[in-house]
Order: C-alpha cells, then sequence, then structure tokens
C-alpha cells in the first residue's frame, strides 16, 4: 500500500513539474493558466470580472490624480496578484521610448482593456495632443474610464448604440456570460485545479516587490512633461465598438486628417486587417509609426508577414517577454513610408 501511494504521489509530483515547465517555457500554456483556468476560478469565486478587481485595486492603492501611481498599482497587482494581458512594465518601456521619440499629437490605440497602455501613451504626450482609443467591449470601456479618471485623465467616454456583437467578450460581471453560469462540475474542476495555483506563481513568476518595482522610471523629458499630480496633459476619447467599424468614422468625428502614432494592442486576428483599413481611410501619413504588441505570444504572423514584405512600411522588432511572465514575446514598430 505504501508503495503504491509513493508511486501516485511521484505521478502527482512530475505531472505538476510538467505542467509548471509548460507554463513557463510555452505561450499556449502560459495563455491558457492564467488568462483562462485561473481568471474563471477567481470570476467564479469573487463574483466580479477580472478588470473590476483590478479597479478596486487601482482605487485603493493609487494615489488620485497621479498617473504613474496608477500605472505601478496595475503592474504590482498583474504581478503580484492576478495576470492579466495589458502591455506590462517591461514593454511599457518600449511604448514610452516610441511615444517619446514620435512626439504625437494624433495617437490612436486599438484596444483598450482596462486603460493601461492608455496611461502610459497619455501622461507622456503634451498639452493639446489628443489620445483616442477603441474598445469593443462595453464593460471593459467603463472599468477603463474609471481607472483613468481616478489616474487624473480627462477621458470622454462615447458608448456604441450597436447590440452586442458575436464575439465579443461578456459585457456584464463575471457570471453573466452568453453562455449561461457555471456549472457546478466546472467549478469542482477548477477547484480541484486551484492545487497548482500556488506553486505555479511560485516558479512562473519572478518574486517581485509591491508597488516599487514597478514605478515607471522617470526621465527628465518626462517629468517635464507630466506633473507629479493630476496628469490631464492630453484628452483622451474612448470609443466602444468593433474597430472596423469605429475606423471609418474617426475623420469625420474627430475632423482630423492622420495620426502620427497607431498602438494595436486588440484581437490578433484583427491587426492585419485594422492595418489595411487605416490605409484605406486615409488615416496614415508618411512617418505615421505603428506599434504592435504580442506579435510572437500569441502572435499576429499575417500582420508580421504584411508589413515586413511591404515596400509602405519600414519594420523593426523589439524582442521581450510577455507581460508579468518569462515566456518569449515581443513588439513590431512599422513606419508608414506613403
Amino acid at each position: 500500500m505504501l508503495q503504491v501511494l509513493l508511486a501516485v504521489g511521484m505521478g502527482a509530483l512530475a505531472l505538476l513539474l510538467f505542467v509548471v515547465w509548460r507554463v513557463r517555457t510555452d505561450g499556449a500554456w502560459a495563455l491558457w493558466w492564467h488568462d483562462n483556468y485561473l481568471e474563471r476560478l477567481r470570476d467564479f469565486t469573487s463574483g466580479q470580472s477580472r478588470p473590476m478587481r483590478i479597479l478596486q485595486f487601482v482605487q485603493s492603492a493609487a494615489a488620485p490624480g497621479d498617473a504613474n501611481s496608477a500605472i505601478c498599482a496595475v503592474d504590482s497587482y498583474c504581478a503580484n496578484v492576478e495576470w492579466a494581458m495589458n502591455v506590462g512594465d517591461k514593454k511599457g518601456q518600449i511604448l514610452d521610448a516610441v511615444v517619446l521619440a514620435v512626439r504625437p499629437r494624433w495617437v490612436l490605440e486599438l484596444g483598450t482593456y482596462c486603460g493601461y497602455s492608455t496611461m502610459r501613451i497619455a501622461r507622456l504626450l503634451p498639452p493639446g495632443a489628443r489620445l483616442v482609443t477603441l474598445e469593443m467591449n462595453q464593460h471593459y470601456a467603463q472599468v477603463a474610464k474609471q481607472i483613468l479618471g481616478h489616474a487624473g485623465l480627462d477621458t470622454q467616454l462615447s458608448p456604441s448604440p450597436a447590440p452586442h456583437t458575436q464575439g465579443e467578450e461578456p459585457v456584464g460581471g463575471a457570471t453573466q456570460s452568453p453562455q449561461g453560469r457555471w456549472r457546478l462540475q466546472e467549478a469542482l474542476i477548477y477547484t480541484t485545479l486551484h492545487c497548482l495555483q500556488l506553486p505555479l506563481q511560485l516558479f512562473s513568476r519572478p518574486p517581485q516587490n509591491p508597488l516599487s518595482p514597478f514605478c515607471p522610471k522617470a526621465t527628465e523629458e518626462t517629468a517635464e512633461r507630466q506633473p507629479a499630480k493630476r496628469s490631464s496633459a492630453c484628452k483622451v476619447d474612448l470609443l466602444v465598438g468593433a474597430s472596423s467599424a469605429l475606423i471609418p468614422q474617426l475623420k469625420k468625428k474627430f475632423e482630423m486628417e492622420t495620426f502620427d502614432l497607431i498602438f494595436i494592442d486588440h484581437w490578433k486576428a484583427s491587426y492585419l486587417p485594422d492595418a489595411r483599413l487605416l490605409e484605406e481611410c486615409g488615416l496614415l501619413a508618411p512617418g505615421t509609426v505603428l506599434l504592435a504588441d504580442n506579435v510572437t505570444c500569441p502572435g499576429a504572423p499575417d500582420y508580421l508577414q504584411y508589413v515586413r514584405n511591404s515596400p509602405r512600411y519600414r519594420s523593426e522588432y523589439f524582442p521581450c517577454q510577455l507581460e508579468y511572465l518569462q515566456v518569449e514575446d515581443g513588439m513590431e514598430k512599422s513606419v508608414f513610408l506613403g
């Protein structure tokens, strides 16, 4: 009997180590674990969505009116409590560098989620600059508006009158999925698997101290552009709806010509169609910079093939790691040549 128990224990340990190794080294496993199982488990046990949990942490940990403090809070939560797919602290430094190099007056962001990258961009923009960010999910947009407001950013939310789109994420809280409430057997499965959460977190992430390691390093130029408090240097327009429907409306809606910088971080399958749509709508000018996140994990191969082989772009790849993890990822910077 003892030998049987020992064999079962060794088998369970081997399985655990295998899962830990796959989550640490394989992007698909890492995304499944953090963005599927753990998120659903927390949604079930808390009765709230992950964006709502991030919002509550920001409201409790970040100084009101301070974008840097709000960024630190999101990074701390996502590294120490619950992973979330925003651009993150490491790739966020690449985003910061591109914003400071381009010095844009008009910025478009595809994919707001909770407003993390929106804050990173907006805090570096000069007064009078405009940041337009598009988010398909109404619930995400509402949370993002509250986080941006807490960070001191002047944000105008324009909800879409269109009905819920097929394929869109759930609009309500965690338990209001179109597929219905969780079944009892699913809850039991997730609860059983929860025993893996602690060792996986210990092995898959480097240990972090709360808040301080994640605070964006302020350069002299950043300090000049952003005061310590009340960082509403630019106006943020948050539009709710599918990017394919909103992009053709942007010129008329904002009475503008072209964007100087476009940050792409929404549905990976939409990267290429939306890039082509931006071209067709005349929203790109020679020198417009497109910066695409997650081009390696989960990946956007058709988009990469297009911008790297088209004579209309000059592209550069920035290798990095998936936000808050040790999985390979990267960003693609593409300059539109005309």
